[in-house]
């Protein structure tokens, strides 16, 4: 009878003869520990990132300001929700020799008629936490109709070369897949990504993506806060000139 020495990991039970394999085993595992490491503390920074915006009091106005400043964040929502289509960024758009590399879209504006509501629907969509309600008959169980925030059309102007106006990525700004928005905490309803134009202000090519819109409030607590602030000082201003 044969007497073997055995190598087992600890980490997930396999089992080796050979100590070279089961060192080299252990070094795979060590490395896909690290990589999930760096993963998690990546994630954290997003996080702690996005908390800062969700938390800083600012008019809708300044808002819009605040998305062109951090786009990066925004478009890297997008990315992560629609890999498919954003794979291409960063490649050659056809096979030519001269065929151009797909960069990602640059934001230079935004424009709105938003205003505060406090019922926004909540049919296609809802805050962190809360629920949809597609009819009054789903709300005989008690869920609400809709909740404060603001609503409208919002548009916004992506610099976009003019020979790939056959590619809308501009239109995801707000998006994490289909109909769903991620940390943005924003939604687009009806609308489109608008073809390619020169735009004079710019000096550049562009699309100009249009469409209904909504933010709640609670998923921008303080945005909300200054909208408050703001009610507050313009009743007691008209308390003083009564």
């Amino acid at each position: 009878m044969s007497i073997i020495t055995a190598y087992k990991s600890d980490t997930d039970g396999k089992i080796f003869e050979d100590k070279a394999k089961y060192t080299a085993h252990l070094r795979k595992l060590a490395r896909h520990r690290n990589a999930q490491k760096r993963l998690q503390i990546a994630e954290a920074a997003k996080d702690a990132a996005w908390a800062e915006l969700y938390e800083r009091e600012q008019s809708i106005d300044n808002w819009c300001q605040m998305v062109i400043d951090n786009q990066h964040l925004f478009w890297a929502e997008a990315a992560a929700g629609d890999p498919y289509d954003w794979d291409c960024v960063g490649k050659k758009h056809g096979r030519s020799k001269n065929a151009m590399i797909v960069p990602v879209p640059k934001l230079l504006k935004i424009t709105h008629q938003l205003r505060w509501s406090e019922m926004v629907s909540n049919s296609h969509s809802c805050p962190v936490g809360g629920v949809t309600c597609w009819s009054s008959l789903e709300a005989e169980d008690g869920r609400p109709r809709g909740y404060p925030g603001w609503q409208g059309q919002i548009e916004w102007l992506v610099e976009w070369p003019r020979e790939l106006d056959g590619i809308y990525l501009g239109s995801d700004l707000f998006s994490r897949g289909t109909f769903r928005s991620g940390r943005q905490r924003a939604h687009t309803g009806s609308g489109g990504g608008a073809g390619g134009h020169f735009n004079k202000e710019f000096n550049t090519w562009c699309q100009r993506p249009s469409y209904d819109f909504r933010i709640y409030a609670s998923d921008w607590p303080g945005m909300a806060r200054y909208y408050e602030k703001q009610r507050m000082w313009n009743t007691l201003a008209k308390r003083e000139f009564a």
